[in-house]
C-alpha cells in the first residue's frame, strides 16, 4: 500500500487516510477499547475525522512542550511516555488498544511529555477540532468515547496513587533505618 510521506515541523512521518488504509486499520478501530461501544455508522464519523500515521522504532509522536492539538489512539505497536524530551525518563509503556493526548481535548495546552514509538507504531490520529465538532455532531457518541477517556484516567491516577504510596511507605522504611 503506498505511502504519502507529509512533514509537519521538524518530524517526518507517513500519514495515510483511513479510506487508504481502511482494509486493514478499521477494524483495529472497531476493537479499540475507546471506540468499542459506538455504532458502525458513528465509528464512520471517527474513521472519516482522523487518520492513520505511521512511526519507524525511535520516532517522536509528541514532543513534549509542544501544543496538544489532538488525541492519539494506538492500533499497533508500543510506545513510551517520556518526560524531558527524547533521552529522559520513561513514565509508561502504551502499546495497542491504549491512547494518549486526552488531556489536549479538554484544554489547548503544551504537552506534559514525550511519546516515542519503541517499534513501527500506528496511531489514528484524530484532530481535537474534529473531535469538537463530533461531540456537537453526535453527543452521544461523544459520551461513550468520553466515559472510555474518564474510566483510563481513573485507572491511570489509582496505579499513580499506588506508586507514590509505595514510595512513600519506602521513604519511611529508609528513613527508619538510618536512625
Amino acid at each position: 500500500m503506498p505511502f504519502a510521506l507529509a512533514t509537519e515541523g521538524p518530524r517526518r512521518y507517513n500519514r495515510r487516510t483511513m479510506d487508504q488504509a481502511r482494509n486493514e486499520d478499521v477494524v483495529s478501530l472497531r476493537d479499540h477499547p475507546l471506540l468499542q461501544r459506538l455504532a458502525d455508522e458513528q465509528l464512520e464519523r471517527f474513521a472519516s475525522a482522523g487518520e492513520v500515521e505511521t512511526y519507524a522504532a525511535g520516532e517522536v509522536i509528541v514532543t513534549e512542550g509542544s501544543l496538544g492539538d489532538s488525541i492519539y489512539l494506538v492500533l499497533c505497536g508500543n510506545t513510551a511516555v517520556q518526560k524531558g524530551g527524547v533521552g529522559g525518563r520513561r513514565l509508561a509503556t502504551l502499546g495497542a488498544g491504549e491512547f494518549f493526548g486526552e488531556m489536549s481535548f479538554v484544554e489547548a495546552a503544551p504537552r506534559s511529555a514525550s511519546v516515542v514509538a519503541l517499534e513501527p507504531t500506528d496511531v489514528f490520529r484524530l484532530p481535537n477540532q474534529a473531535l469538537h465538532r463530533l461531540a456537537e455532531d453526535d453527543p452521544r457518541a461523544m459520551n461513550a468515547v468520553l466515559v472510555m477517556i474518564i474510566r483510563t484516567l481513573s485507572q491511570r491516577l489509582r496505579q499513580m496513587n499506588e506508586t507514590i504510596s509505595t514510595v512513600g511507605q519506602l521513604s519511611d522504611w529508609i528513613a527508619g533505618s538510618l536512625v
